[in-house]
Formats: structure tokens, sequence, C-alpha cells
């Protein structure tokens, strides 16, 4: 009788041990970079239970900017509407750079000139979280009503995640105080301090890499994939997912493009291909082996999110044409040629943009793919689409951790989150059923991209 209790005994521990261990490898680790930093924080606060390490490079903590933007969105419905767009104020540093005779061998920024003033509804994302940091709470208070609606994964989850920060010290974009802030968010919500890898370094606004033949490691321009000497996307992966990762090489013909909707575009010609929704791409990028795509129970899946201008339906010549039309005409809305009966003039349709294929430089650049063969580990892409429903809230195609799709933002009932998991865990569950027959466009990224 003894004998038979031990072996069930044996038994019942051995399946409690496996079911653990298949939780745990079902898991996945989610990083980003600017928009998609503040994003994956997001992602992985609401998601907490499913997503078991976050890693962000210039981003920020939930629910910074609040729900200003949706709200002051409402109110300018009932008043002078956009126009409080314009509305700008002078910084510190318009005069101190206009007084320092140095200032031409530094290199002006006229982006730190102005921020948007109060009444603007970019005020709260842009003027504080990311100009004055310092100023913005931490919404704790926020955080507790949503896990007590179910909103939010228990919070009792976030305990055990692996956190990474990054920031650049020479960027201009995101002030470097908010990674600080960022950390004291991580551990008010229960993470634990020896959980948390912190690191600055050269670079701005950009994401860093060991490549020779990226942008200057103090440009913040497209694609954003700099020559900086940092293997940030490497020291990621190593803090979130397994510290003794190899590094190796990477081959093109394991890059797919994956349908990011349940329309099949698998089946139509690519243009007839749909979104699954105005502000998300009908196709995201995944990198997998042969290996991880039979058996993708044994390899880990990363979630890497790209930054505002950095989605392959960015054009910057495109981008500045809109610019032009808002400083000439004060006109921030977007047309559409389907839509648009009147005469053709100087203002841009959104038609006109074409696609600059971004998202797929920063996919074979940014040093995730040198981990992903070697490891057992698939690199999973997703992207958002810059249409005319973007204009003017979100012309830059970033991810929406400020409010401008809805109020439920920072929730599963969010636009952009309740897409965006469901999409993780079918990859994770079944990478081949989203893979479509198109291949990347690598002869395109070259030509717009160029190598140095």
């Amino acid at each position: 009788m003894n004998k038979m209790f031990i072996i069930l005994s044996f038994l019942v521990f051995s399946l409690a041990l496996s079911s653990t261990f298949s939780q745990e490898k079902s898991k996945v680790t989610i990083s980003g970079i600017s928009s998609g930093g503040f994003m994956a924080n997001q992602m992985a606060t609401i998601f907490s239970s499913e997503i078991s390490g976050v890693g962000t490079v210039a981003g920020g903590f939930y629910y910074c900017a609040e729900d200003y933007l949706p709200k002051k969105i409402k109110q300018d419905a009932k008043t002078i509407g956009t126009t409080n767009l314009f509305l700008f104020e002078p910084t510190e540093k318009v005069i101190s750079d206009t007084l320092n005779p140095f200032i031409i061998f530094r290199g002006l920024n006229p982006q730190t000139w102005f921020r948007p003033q109060k009444g603007n509804p970019i005020y709260r994302s842009v003027a504080i979280c990311m100009g004055e940091p310092d100023k913005a709470q931490l919404e704790t208070a926020y955080l507790k009503k949503n896990e007590e609606n179910h909103l939010i994964d228990p919070l009792f989850h976030l305990r055990d995640q692996k956190v990474y920060l990054f920031q650049g010290l020479a960027d201009s974009v995101l002030n470097s105080h908010m990674q600080n802030k960022l950390k004291e968010h991580y551990l008010a919500v229960g993470v634990k301090s020896e959980n948390i890898q912190m690191e600055e370094g050269e670079g701005s606004h950009n994401f860093p890499t060991v490549r020779t033949d990226g942008i200057d490691c103090g440009s913040e321009e497209v694609p954003y994939v700099s020559s900086c000497g940092i293997d940030v996307a490497g020291n990621i992966l190593k803090q979130l997912v397994k510290t003794s990762l190899v590094r190796g090489e990477f081959t093109k013909e394991h890059i797919y493009l994956v349908d990011q909707t349940d329309f099949f575009n698998g089946t139509k010609r690519e243009e007839e291909w749909v979104q699954p929704s105005a502000s998300i791409a009908p196709y995201g990028y995944l990198y997998a082996s042969d290996k991880c795509l039979e058996t993708p129970g044994l390899c880990h899946l990363h979630v890497a999110l790209h930054g505002c201008k950095m989605s392959d339906s960015y054009q910057e010549s495109f981008q500045a044409q809109y610019q032009n039309q808002v400083n000439a005409y004060k006109i921030l809305s977007m047309r559409s040629k389907k839509d648009w009966r009147g005469f053709t003039n100087v203002l841009p349709f959104i038609e006109d943009k074409v696609n600059q294929y971004g998202l797929l430089k920063f996919v074979q650049d940014a040093g995730y793919l040198e981990y992903a063969e070697a490891n057992n580990v698939m690199v999973l892409f997703p992207q958002t689409w810059i249409t005319e429903a973007n204009f003017p809230y979100n012309p830059k195609g970033c991810w929406d951790w400020f409010g401008w799709t809805d109020e439920q933002y920072a929730t599963k009932k969010g636009a952009e989150a309740k897409w965006l998991m469901p999409f993780i865990r079918s990859v994770a569950e079944n990478p081949k059923a989203r893979i479509l027959s198109v291949k990347p466009k690598f002869d395109l990224v070259e030509k717009n991209f160029p190598r140095k």
C-alpha cells in the first residue's frame, strides 16, 4: 500500500511539474523602442499573466499620458476643434541655445525649442511624459481600479517579471529622467529590484547596435537603427529570456510575412489585403527557424515593437509634404481620393504615400535575429499602418500609449491591446498558420536605406 502511494504521489508531482513547465514555456517576452517601448510596458502590465519579461528603449511608464488626449478631443469637438493642436510655447532651451556661441558646433535642434501648451491635446504625452517626466504621476490608483474591474491581469503576476531599460545619453526626444520614473513604476507595482536591469549608453533617440553600417550613433532619423557599439537587442534577450544566449548568424529565408488579420489575406493578392483596423497593418514580420515552425512549443516567442515613423507604411518625404500643408494652410486632416469630391490642389492624398519598408530594415538590422536561430527563439514584429484615420493625432504611426484610439487604450478593451494579444497568442501556438506566401521586399529596403 505504501509503495503504491509513493508511486501515485510521484506521478501527481510529475504531472504538476510538467504543467508548470508548460505554462512557463507558453509565456512570451516583449520589448520596444520609443512608442513601442511605452506599448511594450503597457502590454506587459495589462497581460502580466502571459508576458514574463519586458524591455524598453526610450520607453515610459504605464498610463503616463492618462486620458488627456481623448478627453480633450471630445471637448474640442464642441469648441475650436483641432485648432488647439497649434498651441505651443517656447522652452528655456531656445534662450540658452540662442545665447550659446558654440551651438553651431553642437548642432541646432529646434525640436527642443517649443513644447505643447496646456489645452493642446498632446500636452500630457509630449510636454509632460516626454519633456518633463518628473512632473508625471505614477497611476497606481488607476492600476488597482483596472485590476478590480478585470481590465488588466491581477497585479501579483508582475512580481516575477524580468525588466530591461535602456536610455541613450543624447536622446533629445525623451527626457532621460523617464527611466528613473519607469524603474519607480516597476518597483511600485511589485517587480523585484533584482529583476530590473537599467543601462545608459551611447545613442540618442534610436536603437543602438554593434553594426558598423547603421545611422550615426547621435542621429535621430529613419530607420533608427544606429551604430553605437552596444548590442541592446542581445542585452534585452539575455535579461528577459536566458542569460546564456549564443550570438550567431541568421538567414533571410527565415524572415516571413505574417497575416495580422483574420481575413485570410494569404488567399488574396497583395493589393487586396485588408487591415484588421484603420491603424493596424495587414501584415507583420516573423523570424522562425524550421524547428520552431514545426514544433513551436519548444521555442520562446519574443515580440519586438517598432517606434513612431518605423512602420513599413511611413514615408519621410510624404510626412514633409503633410507638414507643409499644416504650415501653409493650417489644415490638419488627411484626404483620401475615394472620399474626395472636390478639385485637386496642392494638398496631398493619403494614396500618394509610398511605403518605405522601414520596419523590415529594423527586422534585419536591430540585432534580435542574431540570437534567434541558435537559441530556439522566434521573434515577432507586429506593426501599425498609416491611413487617413491617423491624421491629425497620430500621423507617424505610433503605437497607442497616449489614447488616440479611445479612453480604454491602457486596458484589455483598448483598440490595439485587444487586437495585439490574441495575435501574439496565435503566432505562439501555430506560427505556420499565419505565414503569407508573399516574400519580404528586401530589394526595396536596400534601395530606400542603402548601407554605408
